[in-house]
C-alpha cells in the first residue's frame, strides 16, 4: 500500500487588506484578500500532483503556505505523518530537511557571493549531517546526477557563471541534498528556454522516481504538467474546480474551466482544427468574491442557478472531482 506523504486539509489563507483607517473603523468585517480557500488534497510517494490556473489563482501561495514560508490562515497540513502547523521553531527546523522547494528564478534563489557547493552544500551543514570532507563528496555526486561535469570545476562556480539552465540543476541539486519526502516545484521551467526545459523537466521526472518523492508541480503550463505528474489539480480563484488522473483530466474535463485551459494548449498541427473557448472579462477581485459560483462570472455555459449555489468539489467516480454539477 502506497502511503500519503502530504495530507492538506481546510487550507485557507487569508492576507489582510490595507485600508486608509477610517474605512476600517466604520467596517464591520475586516477586509481580506482569500488568496487560499479551503483546499484540502493529498499526495502519495513517488506521485506528481500539479496545480494548474491562471496566474492570480493562488498556486503559488498554496505552495509556500504547505511548507509554511508564509503561515497559513488555518488548516491542517501533514507531511510525513506529522503536522508542521503545529511545529514551532526548532521542532520545525528540524522537520524542514523532510521538505524543501524549487523556486522559478533560480538568480533570486542563490547566494551570489557564495561558491554553488557551498550553496548545495549548506543545508547539510545547518542540519549537520555529515562531516566536511564528506559533505563535499556528497555534494561533487550530486553534481555528477545531475549533469554539472566536471563537478569539482562546478563546485568554485558562482551562480553568475552558469546558465539559465545550469542555475536550475544547482537548485534542484540542493532541495534533494537533504534527502526529503516532499518537494514543491513552483514554475521552476517557467524562465528556461524550451530546450532547456525539456532536459530539467526530465532531470525532475528521473529524480522523483530515484528518490521516490512526493512532488507538488506548481505551473501554469498544462502540457508539462501531462508530462511530468499523475494527477492534476486545477485551481481558479482560490479554490480548486477540478482534481483527476492526468489522461483522465485531458480525455473527459468536467469543468468548463478546465475545458477553457485545454483549449488553450497550442497544437503544432496547423491543419488541426480546435475548438477555443474563451472566458468572459478578467478574473474577479479576490477581496470581493462571486456569490454562488466563483467561475460564473466569466463562465461560457452559466446557469441562473449557478448564482445561488456554492459549487463544492463531488466525486464522479475514480478519484475525478469537479465543482460543477452542470457541465458535462
Amino acid at each position: 500500500m502506497i502511503n500519503n506523504v502530504v495530507v492538506v486539509k481546510n487550507l485557507k489563507k487569508y492576507f489582510p487588506l490595507k485600508l486608509p483607517w477610517l474605512e476600517v473603523v466604520l467596517k464591520k468585517e475586516k477586509p481580506v484578500v482569500k488568496a487560499v480557500d479551503e483546499l484540502s488534497f493529498s499526495i502519495k510517494e513517488g506521485e506528481a500532483l500539479g496545480l494548474v490556473g491562471e496566474s492570480g489563482s493562488g498556486k503559488t501561495t498554496v505552495g509556500r503556505s504547505i511548507i509554511r514560508l508564509i503561515e497559513p490562515t488555518s488548516g491542517d497540513i501533514e507531511i510525513n505523518n506529522t503536522n508542521i502547523v503545529n511545529l514551532k521553531n526548532e521542532q520545525l527546523r528540524q522537520a524542514r530537511k523532510e521538505f524543501q522547494i524549487i523556486f522559478q528564478d533560480p538568480m533570486a534563489s542563490l547566494n551570489p557571493y557564495m561558491t554553488i557547493g557551498k550553496s548545495v552544500m549548506h543545508p547539510l551543514e545547518i542540519h549537520n549531517i555529515g562531516t566536511p570532507k564528506t559533505r563535499k563528496e556528497m555534494v561533487l555526486e550530486l553534481f555528477r546526477r545531475v549533469n554539472l561535469i566536471p563537478e569539482k570545476e562546478f563546485f568554485n562556480r558562482y551562480p553568475r557563471q552558469l546558465s539559465g539552465g545550469q542555475r536550475q540543476r544547482v537548485v534542484i541539486a540542493r532541495a534533494i541534498i537533504t534527502n526529503p519526502k516532499f518537494i514543491v516545484s513552483d514554475e521552476a521551467t517557467a524562465m528556461l528556454d524550451v530546450s532547456v526545459r525539456s532536459q530539467v523537466l526530465q532531470l525532475m521526472l528521473e529524480i522523483k522516481k530515484e528518490y521516490n518523492l512526493a512532488f507538488l508541480f506548481i505551473t501554469h503550463d498544462l502540457a508539462s504538467a501531462k508530462y511530468i505528474c499523475e494527477r492534476i489539480a486545477v485551481m481558479y480563484l482560490g479554490k480548486i474546480v477540478e482534481i483527476a488522473a492526468t489522461r483522465e483530466l485531458f480525455e473527459n474535463p468536467h469543468h468548463p474551466y478546465t475545458k477553457i485551459l485545454m483549449s488553450s494548449i497550442p497544437v503544432p498541427d496547423p491543419n488541426f482544427k480546435k475548438e477555443k473557448i474563451i472566458p468572459k472579462g478578467e478574473i474577479p477581485s479576490p477581496t470581493n468574491m462571486p456569490t454562488g459560483c466563483r467561475f460564473r462570472t466569466r463562465c461560457p455555459y452559466v446557469k441562473k442557478e449557478c448564482e445561488e449555489i456554492d459549487m463544492n468539489l463531488e466525486d464522479l467516480g475514480d478519484g475525478h472531482l469537479s465543482a460543477c454539477p452542470f457541465f458535462k
